[in-house]
């Protein structure tokens, strides 16, 4: 049945030839949108990267970054002093956007980060650094920043910029984590904490603690027992970066399968229309193959063969087309970079969507190929 699908095929080329057209323009657009949910999932999981095992002593009420929370410093060196905290990974962290730093309304600043020198990692983690990830030994005005910054500012590893009445000293540059949101590395300016509180007019304040438990105590026990202590604070832990992930994106991601699923009834639809015409003009044939005793299953394996090859064709096109279509998109969207890859997980899905479409896609046609009496279809003009 697989060679008579493939000479239907080839027989109407020009009809063919549109169904897959439409396929492609529908993958395409299916392949894209994926993309875009994927890479701003990915991002999100990057910007909040920073919490992994560590957690936030910070005031009620806020989340991540801190920049809202208010804590006097003397709180801070009492959490610091007790036994479940491990005094040389973690530190005291004021978090606060940079005045000054927006060129547009509706442009995010800059997020000053000042730490303890030597305690960098406890922020940047195991991100990759361009210069020093150090500032110990660095002048008062030292900072490591973010990709966003070093781009927005076109600064290079030991270049300067101003901000305001503020002079900067780049000693590293962090490479892209995140989406260059305001909650993310790539947007911070990583300092020393008492050239951000002087910054920032913040004396003797910081917004968190960034914890890591001492190796006695899990991160869990360690949360515990912090909010038992300072029921007027709370922690921030990575279970809670899973919530601020889902609470950024719940809106985005409903909006955005809600055009994967009419794109893909879109493609349903087109398909079984072909098909559907495919199976009138073929109802004399149908009705010859069933005369001389072809069995329904062969009629029905039939219809949905010729339905699986115009979406597979369209598909595999449509997907070849995904990331030079995103390259040219991100062109329009300023990129700079043009080597895009699909990402596996997105390849797998548009895959399996291509399949589903052109199977069930046929189930309609070929039911009512089956239901086509041979003595009805030899007498059809």
């Amino acid at each position: 049945m697989l060679d008579i699908a493939f000479k239907d095929f080839k027989a109407k080329k020009s009809r063919a030839a549109m169904c897959i057209i439409g396929v492609m323009a529908c993958v395409l657009l299916i392949g894209v949108v994926n993309i875009v949910m994927y890479e701003m999932q990915s991002g999100l999981k990057g910007d909040l990267g920073t919490v992994k095992d560590n957690l936030y002593f910070e005031q009620n009420g806020t989340s991540f970054p801190p920049a809202g929370s208010i804590i006097d410093e003397s709180i801070g060196n009492e959490v610091l002093d007790r036994s479940e905290v491990d005094t040389q990974k973690s530190t005291k962290a004021l978090f606060a956007p940079l005045q000054g730093s927006t060129t547009g309304s509706d442009e995010s600043p800059a997020m000053v980060v000042g730490l303890t020198p030597g305690k960098e990692q406890a922020f940047i983690g195991n991100n990759t650094v361009n210069g020093s990830s150090s500032l110990v030994g660095a002048s008062e005005n030292a900072v490591i920043i973010g990709s966003e910054i070093a781009k927005k500012y076109n600064v290079t590893v030991g270049g300067t910029f101003k901000v305001s009445d503020d002079e900067f000293k780049v000693v590293g540059i962090i490479n892209k984590v995140g989406t260059g949101w305001p909650l993310t590395i790539d947007n911070s300016i990583v300092t020393s904490l008492s050239y951000a509180q002087t910054v920032s007019d913040r004396p003797n304040l910081i917004s968190t603690v960034i914890i890591s438990p001492n190796s006695q105590y899990t991160a869990d026990t360690v949360e515990t027992n912090l909010q038992d202590a300072y029921p007027k604070y709370d922690i921030y832990s990575q279970k809670d970066t899973q919530k601020t992930i889902d609470k950024n994106l719940k809106g985005v991601l409903t909006f955005m399968n809600m055009i994967v699923v009419m794109i893909f009834a879109v493609s349903m639809v087109l398909i079984m229309n072909v098909m559907m015409m495919s199976v009138k003009e073929k109802t004399k044939d149908i009705g010859t193959m069933r005369a001389i005793g072809t069995k329904k299953r062969s009629i029905m394996l039939l219809i949905i063969y010729e339905s699986l090859i115009l979406s597979t064709i369209g598909g595999l096109i449509g997907i070849l087309l995904i990331s030079p279509i995103y390259n040219v998109l991100g062109i329009f969207m300023g990129a700079t970079s043009f080597n895009f890859t699909i990402p596996s997980a997105v390849v797998i899905q548009v895959v399996l969507i291509v399949l589903v479409i052109g199977t069930f896609s046929g189930l309609l046609p070929a039911y009512l190929a089956n239901r086509i009496s041979p003595i009805e279809a030899l007498r059809h003009e």
